[in-house]
């Protein structure tokens, strides 16, 4: 990535994600919420070198082991699941051990694209942000998908994502709802999990 792109990078993992992504810093009652399977989000707004961003995090348990989970993030056609309102989300292209994510994704009377550059960094950490170099409708996006171990052999995600929006009379009026979308996407790995695992046939696992 240019500077450009490592500094916010720096300052969200430095300020912000390290002290409150940690699932240590769960309430009692966060924790309460996801042995209900419920999905916890917390939303927040960061001004950056390029902008205002908004974003947040959600964590979810799934009924699977973290190696499965993360099986999903590394299958670039699994984009098209759990990503909210996605049209079309394909392969664009390799660097290294980075790929790229052509992901579509709208309405019936509108839609926008983008691409995504993902990296695993870690075991348990894959990273993901916007490559400005292709055709993008939105100013900027990035985030992570992490995965650690919960009893019973389940897995507790941490997702984390921020957007920029650029235009105006869109970030006016549905800068809310699209931040709403966005938090969706743990919600949507869960059920993406759940439905391969419901289709494979005895004896497969």
């Amino acid at each position: 990535m240019s500077l450009r792109w490592l500094v916010p990078w720096a300052l969200l993992l430095a300020l912000l994600f390290p002290r409150a992504a940690r699932a240590g810093s769960l309430t009692a009652d966060e924790k309460a919420r996801l042995d209900r399977g419920e999905v916890v989000t917390r939303t927040f707004d960061v001004d950056l070198p390029g902008g205002d961003y908004i974003g947040g995090l959600a964590y979810v348990i799934i009924p699977a082991p973290p190696a499965e989970v993360m099986s999903i993030f590394l299958d670039p056609q699994s984009y098209g699941h759990i990503f909210p309102l996605t049209q079309e989300a394909r392969i664009a292209g390799r660097q290294g051990d980075d790929w790229f994510v052509y992901i579509r994704q709208g309405g019936r009377r509108a839609s926008g694209e983008y691409t995504v550059r993902v990296r695993r960094e870690t075991p348990s950490l894959v990273r993901f942000w916007m490559d400005p170099g292709r055709p993008h409708d939105i100013g900027d996006c990035w985030g992570f998908f992490r995965v650690d171990p919960a009893k019973d052999g389940r897995t507790l995600l941490t997702y984390g994502a921020l957007l920029h929006l650029e235009f105006g009379l869109i970030k006016l009026l549905f800068e809310e709802k699209i931040r709403g979308y966005a938090l969706q996407t743990p919600a949507l790995v869960r059920s993406y999990v759940e439905e391969r695992r419901a289709g494979e046939r005895p004896g497969q696992r």
